[in-house]
C-alpha cells in the first residue's frame, strides 16, 4: 500500500514538472516544491530507532582479533600475542593436535581405562573442542575420553563464548558447563568427560584426577609466559609422565624449548608445519616413541651448537656445560649404538669427539 502511495505521488510530480516545462514555469514550480518536499510529515513523524547494543569485544586482558582472512581469534592485550594468528583456531587444533596425536585411532584401542588428554592452556577452547568433536565423530569408540583442561584465566574463553557467532565451535553444551561448573559429561556420547583445573599449571599438576596419555601444550610463548618453557617446568611435567607412554604436542620449534624438553628426559621429534611455522615439536617418553617419529638427530646437534639461544632462560651460565653433557648423553642421540658427535668448533659439523 505504501509503495502504491509513493508511486502515485511520484507520477503526479512528474506530470507537474512536464507541464511546467512546456509552459515555461518550471522555476516557480521548483521553488514551490523545494519548500514543501523538505517539510517533515507532522502527522507521521519519523521516529529514530534506538541504537542496537553492541557486544563487548574485549574482556579483562583479552580482545577479539579478526584476521584479514576473515576468521576470529583471541588477542592478549598486554603482550599483543594472538592465539592462532595465521590459521583458524579449529583448523590449527585439528592439524597440530588431533591429527598428529592420532586421536581417532587411539579411541579405537580396546581399554577399560579412558584415554586422558591434558589440555594445557585452555585459552578459547579450540583444542578441547576439537577433541570433543573427534570423539563425537567416532562411530563406536572402544574407550572413553577424559579431557583435563588447565587454565589460570578464563576470560579468553568467556569472551569467545559470549561472541560465539565468531567462534561457532563453542556452540555446544560443553563450554557452558565448563564456565559454570568446571566439568561436563556428555549425555549423548557415553564416556566423554571434560573437567577444568583452575590455576597455574605447574602448581596444579597434582590436582588432575588422572595422569595423561596425550598432552596438548598450548601455552603463550616464552615472551609472554617464560615460566611455561623452562627446564624446571618440563622436569615437573616429565616426573608425572615417567614410566608411562605419553606424547606431548606443541606449536613451538624453539631451540631453547627443545633443549629444556630433552634435558627434562623427553625424547624430542619434529612435528608437522602449521600456519607460518615450518615445523612444530613432539615430546615423548621412551615408551611412546614410534618408528615414524622424526627424532632430532646429529644434524640438529650441529645446528644447536651454532645457535645463539642454546639454553632455557631459567639456567645460569655456569649450568650450561652440565646441561650440554646431559643433551649429548641423551639416549635419543645414541640409537642403535651410534654415538652422537660434538660439532667441530672450526666447522660446526658433527665430526669431532665422540660421546658415550
Amino acid at each position: 500500500l505504501l509503495g502504491k502511495h509513493n508511486i502515485h505521488f511520484y507520477h503526479q510530480l512528474l506530470r507537474e514538472i512536464r507541464a511546467s516545462i512546456f509552459s515555461d514555469t518550471f522555476l516557480s514550480l521548483y521553488e514551490e516544491k523545494r519548500a514543501t518536499l523538505h517539510e517533515d510529515d507532522l502527522d507521521n513523524p519519523v521516529l529514530k530507532q534506538a541504537p542496537k547494543k553492541t557486544k563487548r569485544l574485549a574482556l579483562g586482558n583479552y580482545e577479539i582479533h579478526t584476521a584479514w582472512e576473515g576468521f576470529s581469534s583471541i588477542r592478549h592485550i598486554h603482550s599483543g600475542e594472538i592465539m592462532h594468528s595465521r590459521t583458524p583456531p579449529m583448523e590449527e587444533a585439528q592439524r597440530l593436535y588431533i591429527d598428529q596425536s592420532r586421536l581417532s585411532e587411539r579411541l579405537g584401542e580396546q581399554s577399560a581405562e579412558p584415554l586422558v588428554i591434558w589440555d594445557v592452556g585452555l585459552g578459547a577452547g579450540a583444542n578441547a573442542m576439537a577433541a570433543v568433536a573427534a570423539y563425537e565423530n567416532v562411530s563406536a569408540p572402544a574407550r572413553g575420553l577424559h579431557i583435563i583442561s588447565f587454565e589460570n584465566d578464563l576470560d579468553s574463553l568467556r569472551l569467545a563464548f559470549r561472541n560465539n557467532d565468531q567462534f561457532r565451535y563453542l556452540r555446544h553444551s560443553g563450554p557452558a558447563a565448563i564456565l559454570k561448573d568446571g566439568s561436563w559429561e556428555s549425555k549423548t556420547h557415553p564416556g566423554l568427560v571434560w573437567t577444568l583445573v583452575a590455576g597455574n599449571f605447574h602448581d596444579s599438576l597434582g590436582a588432575a584426577s588422572l595422569p595423561p596419555d596425550l598432552i596438548y601444550y598450548d601455552m603463550f610463548s616464552g615472551k609472554t609466559n617464560a615460566e611455561a618453557w623452562t627446564l624446571s617446568a618440563f622436569r615437573k611435567l616429565f616426573a608425572v609422565c615417567e614410566g608411562r607412554n605419553v606424547s606431548l604436542f606443541t606449536y613451538t620449534c624453539s631451540t631453547a624449548s627443545r633443549v629444556a624438553l630433552l634435558a627434562a628426559g623427553f625424547h624430542v621429534a619434529r612435528g608437522r608445519s602449521t600456519g607460518d611455522k615450518t615445523e612444530t615439536t613432539i615430546a615423548l617418553t621412551a615408551g611412546a616413541v614410534r618408528p615414524d617419529h622424526d627424532l632430532l638427530a646429529a644434524e640438529w646437534l650441529a645446528k644447536w651448537h651454532r645457535s645463539t639461544a642454546r639454553f632455557p632462560a631459567d639456567l645460569t651460565a655456569h649450568e650450561h656445560s652440565a646441561i650440554e653433557e646431559v643433551i649429548l648423553r641423551h639416549p635419543q642421540f645414541h640409537a642403535g649404538g651410534n654415538a652422537s658427535r660434538r660439532p667441530s668448533p672450526e666447522t660446526g659439523s658433527g665430526v669431532a669427539e665422540e660421546r658415550i
